[in-house]
């Protein structure tokens, strides 16, 4: 299944501000976002203030949500989460689980086991693009505006 929304992970400066780009992720579900790499591996030891974009051209939507924790899942320090603020509004992949029907006919159907978890969210991961490596333009492109306006 291929990503719903789009996800950029930013840094949130001294003063509260979005900061500098840093990645991208999934949203998961509407409160958690997994982060794809490299950043997994650089947010791995939680310390960094953060706060994400949400967008889904699908659905109009457009967020800005700050993350209250990142999680990094015991024995898989690659599936790296942002736990989010607020959930969001916009379309989510989910977890890749296939459940499994209670053969004692208690629940409509078992729990997944957490490694049955752990390996949806390695096929989501699995699915992140390769980083792309900004393409700079080899005029700075404020100046191809001002072109229009007559300077420059």
């Amino acid at each position: 299944m291929a990503r719903r929304s789009t996800v950029v992970v930013h840094a949130v400066g001294a003063g509260g501000a979005t900061g500098e780009f840093l990645g991208a992720g999934t949203l998961l579900e509407s409160a958690f976002v997994l982060v794809d790499p490299p950043l997994n591996e650089v947010l791995a030891d939680g310390s960094q203030a953060l706060r994400v974009g949400v967008f889904s051209a699908e659905k109009s939507i457009a967020e800005i949500i700050d993350v209250t924790q990142i999680r990094v899942v015991p024995g898989a320090s690659e599936l790296v989460l942002l736990q989010l603020a607020v959930e969001s509004l916009a379309p989510a992949r989910g977890v890749p689980v296939a459940l499994r029907e209670d053969p004692l006919g208690i629940e409509p159907f078992l729990e997944p086991s957490v490694e049955e978890i752990v390996d949806g969210l390695r096929v989501v991961l699995g699915e992140a693009p390769p980083p792309e490596l900004p393409q700079f333009p080899v005029e700075d492109p404020i100046r191809w505006i001002f072109r229009l306006f007559g300077g420059g």
